[in-house]
């Protein structure tokens, strides 16, 4: 029967004691496979061992063919080489004289000759006398004094030439004269060097107001403003989408009467029926437009609006109505009484940071703990005095807090001269 199966698939390990829960819950129990030597030379973790020194792992195969760890690449520096000292040297010389001698020998080279150290650049041209015996000299020709601002502002008439060459500016550089109006060769009947805009009979400035500017504000003898637009545009204006109206397609400009309405009339298949108006508007009797029965009421039972003396409305803070759960969780925040109060959140017990209470010193114990304990704080005694101390300081049921053996304990030290 067993050749009838069908094979087990995976890994199978016949070793059953590496099939067990606690292989797969702890996976140190048996030690993983380790890292591929290519791929830990690029780990971080490969340079952490101290005192190994850090290689590039790019050279690390380098090193493990044999290589010398501490061999120098490079060429060696020579003794006969410069020396930090003969470099770092000042190369003219300390002294005057060492500083002549360098400018002597510096002197054979070009580039000193023609590019002298805070001087221009030399190229071997010899200047007239004239030019080097009067200091005052000055290339160039003389600018001619005598055209005033006013001459310029305002030129002389212009000739023929000079006329064309104005219009030759205004037409590359739309370039005017001061004062000259622009002219853009509009075809219009209007001289606009003899005709001036405007009401003249009313510029006569009445009580601080002119009766023009006050007919300019209030909008007196306004005309449609005209533009001047591209009929490309007024064409793309008319075939497109416009709010509240239908788009033109091209199918000529014959409206309808205003009275014509398009669509299917709708007809009411009784007296009764609604049509759209009386859903839009509505059509209710007196009684439907009455406010509900119940309106400002609750009709559940056990929550109307009525109330008592001892009656208290909302939801109690210490939720004592409802069950504590047996373990509680983080996220319930709910006071079930056992919450502490606002004393002891601002004055908590002097060891409540390590989870140890004011009970916990004056909840009863008995001899075998109370004696542990304080053996293993390093004040205990002797057996017999232990039973005189805890004697002294027993409840009737035969308990003994921590405090109450304390002062106890401390009594018997003032007693015996051992404070």
């Amino acid at each position: 029967m067993s050749s009838l199966l069908p094979p087990k698939a995976g890994a199978v390990n016949e070793d059953l004691s590496l099939q067990s829960a606690q292989m797969c819950v702890n996976p140190h129990a048996q030690s993983p496979p380790p890292t591929p030597p290519h791929v830990r030379k690029w780990r971080k973790s490969n340079f952490v061992e101290p005192g190994k020194r850090v290689i590039h792992p790019g050279m690390q195969d380098d090193f493990a063919a044999g290589v010398d760890i501490n061999k120098i690449f490079g060429t060696g520096t020579a003794s006969e080489s410069d020396h930090v000292e003969d470099v770092w040297k000042n190369p003219e010389g300390d002294t005057e004289f060492q500083k002549a001698k360098n400018q002597l020998n510096e002197a054979v080279y070009k580039s000193v000759k023609k590019e002298p150290l805070g001087k221009s650049y030399n190229r071997g041209h010899k200047m007239p006398s004239f030019m080097k015996d009067d200091p005052k000299f000055r290339h160039g020709i003389k600018s001619v004094k005598g055209q005033t601002a006013q001459e310029v502002l305002n030129p002389a008439d212009e000739t023929e030439e000079d006329k064309e060459m104005s219009k030759l500016y205004i037409k590359s550089h739309g370039s005017y004269g001061p004062g000259v109006q622009k002219t853009r060769n509009y075809d219009w009947k209007v001289d606009p060097y003899a005709t001036v805009w405007g009401d003249k009979g009313k510029d006569i400035a009445l009580g601080g107001m002119s009766q023009a500017v006050y007919d300019v504000l209030h909008g007196v003898g306004e005309e449609p403003k005209k533009t001047i637009t591209s009929k490309k545009y007024d064409d793309y204006q008319a075939m497109t989408d416009l709010l509240g109206r239908a788009r033109n397609l091209g199918h000529g400009l014959a409206l309808p009467e205003k009275s014509h309405v398009f669509g299917k009339g709708s007809t009411r298949r009784g007296p009764n029926e609604w049509d759209a108006r009386d859903c839009i508007e509505g059509k209710y009797d007196v009684s439907e437009q009455a406010p509900d029965s119940d309106l400002g009421t609750t009709m559940t039972p056990g929550f109307r609006n009525c109330t008592t003396e001892v009656r208290r409305f909302g939801c109690p803070s210490v939720r004592s109505d409802i069950p504590k759960y047996a373990r509680r969780s983080v996220a319930d925040n709910q006071n079930y009484g056992d919450d502490v109060n606002a004393r002891y959140l601002l004055h908590p017990s002097q060891f409540a940071s390590l989870g140890v209470e004011d009970e916990e010193f004056i909840n009863g114990r008995d001899r075998e703990y109370i004696k542990t304990m304080f053996n293993d704080t390093g004040y205990g005694v002797e057996d017999d005095v232990f039973e005189e101390i805890y004697a002294s300081a027993c409840q009737p049921d035969g308990s003994c807090g921590v405090d109450q053996y304390r002062k106890a304990y401390n009594n018997w030290l003032f007693a015996t001269g051992g404070i």
